[in-house]
């Protein structure tokens, strides 16, 4: 009984991953203003969608699709919070890493649409579209509120590294679609001047380590791509892809990009993830210059 009352107190301790009913609640009204702000925005944009760009067209259904995912894993992080509370001892501390990951995982999707919504806003103001470059700003300004709601999303060397799985039953293209073409377009070729292209780029074709670093931590800082200057944020996918998709995902963009280039095994994935377990901050573009494993 002892040990169960100390488990039990160790979890409603302030590392606890879990959000109490007044901090769920704060939580759940961002995300009612996120979404009555996220409909103003598409009332708005197909108003107006005959008049924009096909490239401009297309980021929106990816946007409306990565939305429905956000809302899904949201659901589940608050159902998971609300159940996980009700526990006790045990119990409680077993569920407790489920729902630190539930949290990691939400903070990339949260991370991933403050970026799209930033470059979607910049495109609106160069097109002369002010009003919906603003309602596309004020979004990423949600997300990143409720980011901050959010326990433990500073401690991401807590997190977990799933190097369960085998790549080779993957479909390295279907992932791809599923968790990167709503930034990065179906075939990977970029979208504009927002998002740069991950086929034939040399942050995809480098040594072996650089992509896995970036999909593994993030990326932030200007980079030069098919000698296009991007400027933004790539998100973690750490939470949210296993080792095992993550070599699926990347050896797709290699083969479609080179298919001399040597394949990304697993174990070079783990590997890694195991060297920079402690990483909690995005990679710089110089950083990996710097270390000879990107040419300039």
């Amino acid at each position: 009984m002892i040990v169960l009352s100390f488990l039990f107190i160790s979890c409603q301790s302030s590392d606890s991953p879990y959000m109490d009913e007044g901090q769920q609640k704060e939580l759940q009204t961002a995300y009612n203003s996120l979404q009555d702000n996220y409909q103003m925005l598409i009332n708005n944009y197909k108003s107006n969608a005959d008049s924009l760009p096909t490239s401009i067209q297309n980021l929106y259904g990816e946007m409306q699709q990565m939305h429905q995912q956000m809302s899904t894993s949201h659901r589940h992080m608050m159902s998971s919070h609300r159940q996980g509370r009700h526990m006790q001892g045990e119990r409680m501390m077993g569920r407790a890493m489920g729902v630190h990951m539930q949290n990691h995982m939400n903070g990339e999707w949260y991370q991933q649409m403050i970026e799209m919504h930033r470059q979607m806003s910049k495109m609106h103001q160069s097109m002369g579209q002010p009003s919906m470059s603003e309602m596309n700003k004020k979004l990423a300004g949600n997300y990143g509120q409720m980011m901050k709601m959010i326990p433990g999303l500073d401690k991401a060397t807590d997190v977990p590294f799933n190097t369960q799985g085998d790549p080779s039953v993957l479909d390295g293209q279907q992932l791809f679609s599923q968790n990167c073409a709503s930034c990065h377009g179906g075939t990977g070729e970029g979208v504009g001047t927002a998002f740069p292209s991950v086929v034939n780029s040399k942050w995809i074709t480098a040594d072996k380590t650089v992509p896995i670093r970036i999909v593994l931590h993030g990326l932030q800082g200007e980079i030069e791509v098919q000698g296009q200057q991007y400027q933004g944020v790539m998100p973690s996918f750490k939470a949210r892809l296993s080792a095992a998709e993550i070599t699926a995902i990347l050896n797709y963009l290699r083969q479609e990009s080179d298919k001399e280039l040597p394949k990304i095994s697993q174990d070079d994935v783990i590997k890694v993830g195991k060297k920079y377990k402690d990483r909690t901050e995005p990679w710089a573009p110089e950083d990996l210059i710097q270390e000879g494993a990107l040419q300039n």
